[in-house]
């Protein structure tokens, strides 16, 4: 491996050699500040809302015990319902939280932040193979890729900062270390990698690899700490939310194996041509190929296997007429290449057919094996047309990653330009919530229709419930919330049809229905709500007290407030006022 030294070589500070760390990381630092300051304006969108603005559990720091004891997503207060397992995700997001409140520029701050001190991070190791200039060219690169501006622009992406900046300090304190301690330090940041989100098991990878081939004597302590730092992380996942979750909220998800390969060509043709012509970007990836056929497929797979054909030749070539710290060198980073692409190449069913900000971990992989080859050929990069040519192409990828980040302004923006991209049922169910919330209801419905006709969801039904109820067709509310629940418990679609209860006027009916909702979500302030009007029109005025008063426990906003002191002062109650 390279060691550190002062150099004349290229580099994009021409003006600042001889290059050195110091340097480096200023130079990183102030690029990623001018590329992604404008993301730093930008609002919540998608899921944000679900995970930060409408979850009361991260509203409070007691319950970060919460957090390794449940899922991710907030679902009614009930802890155990949801597949995903990120608790230092939602540790991150109610720190945020609790000292800024629910402004999107802080999110964005600290998110940007991290991305940047990955980038830096990526450059300290790096600079342990490579030259400097090499080192801080594709560290760069990393920085300013439009493939990762999902990562960095879209909050409820953080998982993907946070993963990777833990995975990347425990491979810095490996390339260093000299003691048990230090690798057991480096394992407790693996295992923080792990617990901010499933993909935090690269890392584990990495390590091992990296070890293996670079500082071996270190290879059985190391696996014994990662062995057991990996049955701590199943136990308290099993423990949260169990073994083995798989999402139901993609169409990939529900076909086989065998159907879900037949993808796999196109799914990694996506990553390779956003990596190399990253012009069209989206946030939504939904097909599901279920026949082979020439252009989603042959094609595809002719292209992948061409790729992956000219890196096996060029590893060959390095075994055979180059030294061997090359073709090690060249071989790390292709392992950490093909173990980042292969886990989001639906083995197991994931909650897209391919997302951008999957990438984030395998790109490292390939600079890296384009570092080694140009170390390996000495390719001068000091003459004035290579400096032309890197600080073009690094100028076009942090322009591009600039234009992105204002279709990252709000929710609307983001859909109307995606949906060109990429049509898919999300994207048309996101473009309907929207326009619900611009009271374009018969606009609305036409996207959520076509949502449903893509792909039959949880979400785009309760979407569907939530037109129909504003439209004032409760029949059809009814339905289409009944029909949302074929595809899982949700608590806002009882909310619905427990609003639906109050609307026609069926109080007996109302009440069994929101006691059987709240046995599956006791916690829920707006369904105690719900109850406590319905059982005040019954004239059970003690029980409506009592249910007025959980809600107000778990939900106290000014609806909730003035409802309460109108049941305990016994004042008439305004129904429809509260609808």
């Amino acid at each position: 491996m390279q060691q550190e030294q002062p150099e004349d070589d290229f580099s994009l500070t021409y003006f600042f050699s001889p290059l050195n760390t110091p340097k480096a990381l200023f130079i990183i630092v102030t690029v990623g500040l001018i590329v992604f300051t404008n993301g730093l304006f930008n609002g919540f969108v998608a899921d944000d809302g679900s995970q930060i603005i409408d979850n009361p559990v991260i509203h409070s720091i007691s319950n970060i015990f919460s957090f390794f004891s449940g899922s991710t997503f907030y679902n009614g207060g009930v802890l155990n319902r949801g597949v995903y397992y990120k608790p230092l995700l939602n540790t991150f997001f109610s720190f945020v939280y609790i000292v800024f409140g629910p402004v999107s520029f802080w999110f964005h701050f600290f998110q940007i932040g991290l991305h940047i001190a990955n980038a830096s991070i990526l450059f300290l190791l790096l600079k342990r193979f490579f030259r400097l200039s090499l080192a801080l060219f594709f560290s760069l690169v990393f920085l300013v890729h439009p493939i990762n501006s999902e990562a960095v622009f879209y909050i409820s992406a953080s998982q993907e900062m946070l993963f990777f900046f833990f995975g990347m300090v425990a491979l810095h304190i490996l390339t260093k270390a000299q003691s048990q301690k230090q690798l057991l330090l480096a394992t407790g940041f693996l295992l923080l990698s792990l617990l901010s989100k499933e993909s935090g098991i690269l890392f584990f990878g990495a390590a091992l690899a990296y070890t293996a081939m670079f500082r071996r004597r270190y290879i059985l302590p190391l696996l014994g700490y990662l062995s057991t730092a990996f049955v701590v992380y199943i136990l308290l996942r099993i423990h949260a939310i169990g073994a083995l979750t798989y999402p139901s909220n993609a169409p990939i998800g529900s076909l086989s194996l065998l159907q879900r390969l037949i993808n796999t060509p196109a799914m990694f043709l996506v990553y390779l041509k956003t990596l190399f012509f990253p012009r069209d970007l989206s946030s939504s990836y939904q097909w599901a190929y279920t026949q082979i056929d020439l252009s989603n497929f042959l094609f595809p797979l002719l292209i992948d296997l061409s790729f992956i054909a000219i890196i096996c030749s060029m590893a060959s070539v390095l075994h055979k007429k180059h030294p061997k710290q090359y073709f090690k060198t060249y071989t790390f980073f292709a392992i950490w290449f093909f173990i980042g692409i292969l886990l989001h190449l639906q083995i197991f069913p994931l909650d897209a057919t391919a997302a951008e900000r999957w990438f984030y971990f395998p790109i490292v992989g390939v600079l890296g094996m384009v570092a080694a080859l140009l170390s390996a050929y000495h390719v001068n990069l000091r003459n004035r047309w290579s400096v032309s040519m890197i600080t073009l192409l690094l100028l076009l990828l942090a322009s591009r990653t600039v234009i992105r980040s204002f279709d990252w302004r709000d929710e609307l923006t983001l859909v109307m330009h995606d949906i060109k991209i990429s049509g898919s049922y999300d994207l048309e169910n996101g473009l309907g919530s929207e326009l619900i919330k611009q009271h374009k209801l018969a606009e609305a419905k036409q996207h959520v229709e076509k949502s449903i006709m893509l792909y039959p969801s949880l979400t785009n039904y309760l979407n569907l419930g939530v037109i129909y109820m504003k439209m004032g067709e409760y029949q059809k509310a009814k339905d289409a919330y009944i029909s949302a629940l074929r595809y899982g418990d949700y608590y806002l679609v009882y909310e619905g049809l427990a609003a639906l209860t109050i609307i026609s006027y069926d109080t007996p009916t109302g009440i069994k229905f929101t006691e059987f909702a709240l046995k599956k979500f006791p916690t829920d302030g707006k369904l105690w709500f719900y109850l406590a009007i319905l059982e005040y029109k019954a004239k059970n005025i003690d029980a409506a007290k009592e249910a007025i008063t959980q809600a107000y426990r778990y939900n106290q906003d000014s609806e909730t407030d003035s409802v309460y002191k109108t049941i305990m002062n016994g004042a008439t109650l305004n129904i429809k006022a509260s609808e």
